[in-house]
């Protein structure tokens, strides 16, 4: 101990004392060092004693209590969230914690991580959900009231797209077709090179890019970019318009998600690409009113209204499920966006949805893994009020079969009728509605053919 000691000063007094070691002692000792050291036999012997244990003066915990206050809170929590997942309530917790002069002690407390099932419930409300998740249709489907039936039943086309007053033979009705509304989309492939060219590809395992491309060249094509400027003084007239992956994320003006039916346990963003989508042209309307369409409906690029038709490609059926899920969400915020701009228009109308009105509200669908298809039609699951939708399926096949390859064709030359004639000439009929709605409205590009206010027809100044 002498190393460590100091010779006392003359007047008999201890002065404090400096530890002398080595440099790499330093950390370890600096803090017991604090304190002068004493020369007395007792300093040595308190140094000898068993130190005492550190924060000894803190109170135990008690787990089970604090799991017992966390689940009081989280309960409470649960309670406090409203059907479209938002807090209600004075002040928020996190505000609450904050901003209430509480120990540190207890501060501390309140942030330990939930160990309930309703804070692991809380949790989860908070994750974002995915079509590729396995529990996407308990998650996200079911809660906005969607539901997928897959009957297995193959529906006759002409009578579910109620056309039973045109030629039976597809042929025949693509002959009519072409005649009221000629553009480039209607289907008349070669079935043999169709087959043949499925058949290869699903032989040589090719990807879903190259199914894909294949479809887009020969089966679901496009009219020129050109016809469908909605700025030029182009004659009015019936057009199909493809968007290629477009991204609409709700809300945008006139575009809204579909409100959840129960509560949410994962946040959706209903940020959607559909790989490819079949809309209205803009110049179904005459060229003074093309620009007023976007404040009564949705316009995607500045060409495009009112979506019928969704289709997503996968490359085999392990994929199927999350081409499934694609379309039902496209085809759901497509068929609520429908919804509610009839709703409006029946409205201010005062009237009630007959059943013509309901007949119109569908959205069609179609999925592919590798050759094999599937056609779906999504309707409303009541009226007037807003509860959800059914995707069903209506027809299948596989396009290496030729008569299923055939049976495609057919379906879609009828679905894009069907969006012209009637999914079409409803909406637009709607739009007007809108627009005569405000007794100061520019009519100049809009023509009233009824004056009785209770049964208006309205249509502009072309025959339709």
């Amino acid at each position: 101990m002498q190393q460590f000691q100091q010779p006392l000063s003359k007047g008999g007094s201890s002065q404090p004392q400096t530890c002398l070691r080595p440099h790499y002692l330093n950390c370890s000792i600096q803090k017991h060092c604090s304190k002068p050291l004493s020369t007395t036999s007792s300093s040595t012997s308190s140094r000898r004693s068993s130190p005492r244990a550190p924060y000894s003066d803190v109170a135990p915990t008690d787990p089970e209590h604090i799991t017992r206050l966390w689940e009081a809170v989280m309960s409470h929590l649960d309670h406090t969230v409203s059907l479209r997942g938002e807090k209600t309530g004075s002040i928020p917790v996190s505000e609450s914690v904050a901003s209430t002069s509480t120990p540190a002690s207890t501060y501390r407390r309140r942030q330990t991580p939930p160990t309930s099932v309703s804070g692991r419930a809380k949790r989860e409300r908070l994750l974002a959900a995915k079509v590729t998740d396995a529990d996407f249709p308990e998650s996200v489907l079911e809660p906005y009231g969607i539901t997928i039936r897959q009957a297995g039943i193959k529906k006759d086309l002409q009578k579910f797209f109620d056309i039973m007053d045109l030629p039976n033979e597809p042929k025949e009705r693509l002959c009519a077709y072409k005649g009221l509304f000629p553009h480039d989309v209607w289907l008349d492939p070669n079935i043999q090179h169709m087959n043949r060219e499925y058949k290869a590809m699903q032989t040589l395992g090719s990807n879903e890019a190259e199914y894909y491309t294949y479809a887009l060249r020969y089966i679901f094509p496009d009219t020129p970019y050109h016809a469908s400027l909605p700025w030029e003084e182009t004659e009015k007239r019936w057009l199909p318009v493809r968007l290629l992956q477009f991204v609409c994320k709700p809300p945008q003006n006139q575009w809204h998600a579909p409100p959840n039916i129960s509560p949410l346990t994962k946040r959706y963003e209903w940020d959607i690409r559909p790989d490819c989508a079949y809309y209205l042209s803009l110049q179904a309307f005459k060229s003074g009113l093309r620009s007023d369409v976007q404040e009564h409906t949705s316009v995607a690029q500045k060409r495009a209204f009112c979506p019928y038709l969704t289709i997503e490609f996968n490359r085999d059926e392990n994929n199927l499920a999350t081409a499934r899920h694609q379309v039902a969400i496209a085809s759901a915020m497509a068929l609520y966006n429908r919804y509610r701009l009839k709703d409006t228009a029946l409205r201010m109308n005062k009237n009630g949805w007959s059943d013509e009105h309901k007949n119109q509200m569908r959205h069609y669908g179609i999925t592919f893994a590798a050759s094999n298809w599937k056609l779906w039609c999504t309707v409303p699951k009541t009226f007037p009020e807003w509860t959800g939708c059914t995707m069903l399926t209506i027809h299948s096949g596989d396009c290496c079969i030729p008569k299923d390859a055939e049976k495609l064709v057919t379906a879609i030359n009828d679905n894009h009728y069907w969006g012209l004639q009637i999914h079409g000439k409803s909406c637009k009929s709607d739009v007007f509605t809108r627009i005569r709605s405000d007794p100061q409205a520019d009519y100049n590009n809009v023509y009233i053919l009824d004056s009785d206010p209770n049964n208006v027809s309205i249509l502009d100044d072309d025959s339709e």
